[in-house]
């Protein structure tokens, strides 16, 4: 009766899943557009500024696949609920933030609920829905509703900033999490556990503490910290991050599945996804500060001024399915790697434009079809050849290396921004920083364009199922 039960309530269900992914893609972009006002308030530097962003990308990329394996052992739709209570409660406490500590831990505390949240919002649309081509549809409608989170974030955010308070960026959450949280214990009913599974903890703590290690290692606190504190930080992250890969192939109940790693499609899609991810982050940061800085905008002028990026997608995504069918997803993602080269060159162009339309218009539009052309293939790849079993693992494993490699695209182009800066000493970047930033991004994106080209398709993607999906 309640597997009945829960079918009936299916399409409730995913409708109010689906507006809890709209909040928290919204969140994940929406203090992009308000970090030049934090930063003016609270007294941040471009170095120390990016611990807004990293600190919720850490901790939401580290405990994504940790939050789905919770939910399969205490009750997928009871850690849904967990999360959406931790994501609300320290929305709160980041709108009240009086120091950069605090809003910082604030934003870490945001992260622990989303990866709670979004791992298991995913999970119950596979266990509510048969099946076929409906589950089908539900995980389309499901992925077109977060979708609209970056587009609205970036609108929503210059709105609060600019006739609000950035503060309002974080408080808004609040209230509707709260009826999020009465609806979902209304309509979502319980699922069955595994109370035998074993939780692999330690490694999720310990990658989340090698990752910050690393960051604060690049990046320090500013570019005035000690040279061999950074090189210390650095190098204990990075034990870290080894020990759990090794940690990894001992355990059998590891986070990380040895594996998902040994069909060469998903590795090379988990590459293209690393290399995105990096330069995306990189992307979004950075361009903030250009156009609140050298081209002065309001905040509700630079949240609109990211429309075009945002409805650049569309048609990447287009050129990427008629690649596909016609030629070969392989040339669809050289085609698109090209093109998102192209406009990392034309963002290092930009800072030295005095005009929007003719500097970082043109760049935003170029790249954003080329990263639209990219995604879908990079995807295909990373789930392709999944076991049910693994299913939730891998796609988990690509959205886990998505926002881990967005902290490190965040951390180390901004320090390569800070130091190629003429003006060095104050810590905020020139339109040097940008340009020299942007060319490094260029230049890891034909990394991936060389990763692309020089293997057969035979090896790496099989063109005809790939086209299909």
């Amino acid at each position: 009766m309640e597997s009945e039960k829960i079918y009936n309530k299916r399409w409730h269900i995913l409708l109010v899943i689906s507006f809890i992914q709209l909040i928290l893609m919204l969140d994940a972009t929406v203090v992009n557009v308000a970090l030049p006002e934090i930063g003016s308030q609270l007294n941040l530097n471009d170095a120390s500024l990016t611990w807004v962003v990293n600190a919720y990308l850490i901790s939401a990329g580290a405990l994504l696949l940790l939050g789905g394996k919770l939910g399969d052992k205490y009750g997928v739709s009871r850690v849904f609920k967990s999360g959406l209570v931790i994501f609300g409660v320290f929305s709160y406490t980041a709108a009240m933030s009086d120091g950069s500590a605090m809003l910082i831990l604030s934003r870490a505390g945001q992260g622990i609920g989303e990866a709670l949240a979004a791992a298991n919002g995913l999970a119950m649309i596979s266990l509510v829905f048969p099946k076929g081509e409906e589950r089908g549809k539900a995980f389309a409608i499901w992925a077109s509703v977060a979708g609209l989170g970056s587009i609205v974030g970036v609108l929503l955010s210059g709105v609060l900033t600019e006739y609000f308070s950035w503060r309002w960026v974080f408080g808004i959450n609040v209230p509707i999490i709260a009826i999020l949280i009465i609806a979902t214990s209304v309509i979502i009913p319980n699922f069955p556990v595994s109370n035998r599974l074993k939780l692999d903890v330690l490694n999720a703590v310990v990658l989340a503490c090698g990752i910050t290690s690393v960051s604060m290692g690049v990046i320090g606190s500013g570019i005035e910290s000690a040279l061999y504190l950074r090189i210390t930080a650095m190098s204990l992250g990075l034990l870290a991050i080894i020990g759990v890969i090794y940690r990894c192939k001992s355990v059998p109940e590891s986070m990380i599945p040895q594996r998902l790693l040994r069909t060469s499609a998903r590795f090379y899609g988990y590459a293209i996804i690393a290399i995105q991810a990096s330069t995306s982050g990189a992307l979004f940061y950075l361009g903030v500060l250009i156009l609140q800085g050298p081209l002065d905008m309001s905040p509700m002028e630079a949240g609109l001024s990211w429309l075009p990026f945002c409805l650049g997608f569309f048609p990447g995504i287009f050129l990427s399915q008629y690649l596909s069918q016609s030629q070969s997803p392989q040339r669809a993602a050289a085609v698109g790697l090209v093109v998102s080269c192209t406009g990392f060159v034309l963002f290092a162009l930009a800072p030295h434009q005095d005009s929007y339309w003719l500097g970082m218009l043109p760049a935003m539009l170029v790249t954003s079809i080329g990263f639209g052309c990219v995604a879908p293939i990079a995807q295909s790849l990373a789930t392709s050849d999944l076991s049910e079993v693994d299913a939730g693992a891998g796609a988990g494993m690509a959205t886990t290396i998505q926002q881990i490699f967005q902290v490190f695209g965040v951390t180390t182009f901004v320090v390569i921004a800070l130091h190629s800066s003429m003006n060095e000493e104050t810590s905020h970047i020139d339109s040097l920083g940008f340009s020299f930033a942007f060319l490094f991004c260029a230049v890891l994106v034909l990394l991936g364009l060389i990763l692309v080209a020089t293997k057969r398709s035979s090896n790496v993607i099989n063109t005809s199922a790939l086209a299909n999906q």
